[in-house]
């Protein structure tokens, strides 16, 4: 059995851990949009299309905001066809995806569907075929006050109060080949810029998500050069860079990763993340020192998620989409993913899971049948609701394992977070090691007096098992008691390939 040794203090502080951490993400993309979270007709359906049973598992995973409505999509799409009166709303092509876009969602219901899961939008505007008046103008029709045209419409449209919606993405993925009307980054940073300063003269309580690399993937030339230009010329105009990354262990797809040979590679994947926030951050510390500026950069992690074998491939036209089927070893990926956003929670301030339902979906929906809880749901979930607080760094030691992509790695990762207000100590771990337990001495010291409140597991024996439509509990987390700790520690043992939540409460 590996034998780890993990130390928590109160003082050891990484940062205040942004809710907003806990976003996700819809696209017009498959059977995210249209046949997901809206669906007319279907019995648990409102009055507007959207699926009731689908919000209350958005709520119940704890969801923060959401990014829309894209995405490649956003690069070809025009807002102005999506508001108004449905009868006489255009179907347009999406060469994003090889689909018909019939414009039945737009902004004003998108933004109903919103207010009643309680998460706040992040929006993106087209910087691909669109313009930075075109973005100035969106931003007035969701944030202006009555008086002036576009506010007026949004009026007309039955939405009198201002949206005011105040975090903006300007572009998507613009370093990529298969994105509509890519740019170079001399030719981002440029129109970026210009669109940031629109943006904020419209409304000045706008923050804005600049695009930086979309991946740092071997293969992908633009990252990091792609990054410095863009801080380059517009830092003194920008909120946040966004980064995005999907893991994939599926090598018949792209985005793979090479030289997998070894499943006990795979709850490893999220190592990668690690070099690159830091790469990034990297780039930031550069421009701000040759700016001379006391302005810091953070990072929007605006797409991430696990690839699956119904996943979504960029600039091949049509496709069959269907539901992203998770493994229970993705769901381990996704504890480890999320304990990275966790531990960098100084420079991570926003992070969107991608995607929110079917295509990359924690949740995922029959047509005309139930929704149900990919077995992703279920750290996305614990972090999103126990993840609060102050964002606390780890010491200790930790069992070592030999990795194909990435040399020797920790076989265990862990976060914590302490809410001072309720007195809440909250341990996240993942053993990322396919074959052993691991003994865990968890001392909690500083903390003085402590109570178990309780612990949870997931963990299945077959880390391929997925839940179904037909078995949708075939994968659970289970609870157990915790014992007090004794002089601030208690023993653990973490199985092979799980996740885990430790509760504690101070006396």
């Amino acid at each position: 059995m590996l034998k780890a040794r993990i130390i928590y203090d109160k003082d050891y502080q990484i940062s205040r851990i942004d809710p907003r951490l806990y976003g996700s993400f819809v696209e017009h993309l498959g059977r995210c949009c249209y046949g997901g979270i809206y669906e007319p007709g279907h019995p648990a359906s409102d009055s507007l299309g959207f699926r009731e049973d689908v919000k209350a598992l958005v709520r119940e995973a704890g969801i923060t905001g959401v990014r829309y409505p894209g995405g490649n999509f956003v690069s070809g799409y025009n807002w102005k066809d999506g508001i108004g009166p449905r009868d006489s709303r255009p179907v347009r092509k999406d060469l994003a995806w090889g689909s018909e876009e019939t414009n039945a969602v737009g902004t004003d219901e998108f933004m109903r569907f919103a207010g009643d899961v309680g998460a706040d939008v992040y929006m993106a505007v087209n910087l691909g075929t669109g313009t930075p008046a075109e973005a100035g103008e969106e931003v007035e029709y969701c944030n202006g006050a009555p008086g002036t045209f576009w506010a007026d419409q949004r009026v007309r449209n039955g939405q009198e109060k201002p949206y005011g919606i105040r975090t903006w993405c300007l572009g998507n993925e613009m370093d990529g080949d298969w994105q509509i009307c890519m740019r170079t980054p001399e030719e981002y940073a440029r129109i970026c810029r210009e669109t940031a300063k629109i943006v904020k003269w419209v409304d000045p309580a706008t923050e804005v998500i600049a695009c930086g690399s979309c991946t740092n993937e071997v293969g992908h030339k633009p990252f990091g050069i792609w990054d410095r230009t863009v801080l380059e010329e517009c830092y003194d105009r920008i909120d946040y860079l966004s980064i995005h990354r999907y893991l994939n262990y599926h090598p018949n797809l792209n985005l793979a990763y090479p030289n997998i040979n070894d499943e006990s590679d795979i709850p490893f994947l999220f190592r990668d993340l690690q070099n690159y926030i830091d790469a990034i951050n990297g780039a930031i510390r550069l421009v701000k020192e040759e700016k001379h500026t006391d302005k810091v950069v953070k990072l929007s992690f605006d797409e991430w998620g696990v690839i699956t074998r119904t996943g979504a491939v960029p600039g091949i036209g049509s496709q069959t989409f269907g539901y992203a089927n998770f493994s229970q070893l993705d769901a381990v990926v996704y504890g480890g993913i999320l304990c990275t956003l966790l531990n960098n929670a100084d420079s991570v301030k926003i992070a969107c899971q991608s995607l929110l339902v079917n295509e990359g979906g924690m949740i995922s929906t029959d047509p005309s049948g139930k929704a149900i809880r990919q077995t992703t749901f279920y750290p996305f979930r614990d972090v999103a609701h126990l993840g609060r607080g102050i964002a606390l760094r780890a010491g200790g030691e930790m069992p070592q394992q030999e990795t194909g992509h990435h040399g020797k790695q920790n076989a265990v990762i862990s976060a914590a977070a302490y809410d001072a207000e309720s007195g809440e100590i909250n341990v996240f771990a993942v053993n990322c090691d396919m074959q052993e337990s691991c003994e865990v001495s968890l001392n909690l010291r500083g903390f003085g007096r402590l109570e178990g409140v309780g612990r949870r597991e997931l963990f299945c024996p077959d880390p391929y098992q997925s839940n179904t439509f037909e078995q949708e509990n075939n994968v659970l987390p289970e609870t157990a008691p915790l014992e007090d700790p004794v002089d601030g520690e208690c023993r653990a043992v973490l199985k092979p390939h799980s996740w885990n939540v430790f509760r504690f409460r101070t006396k």
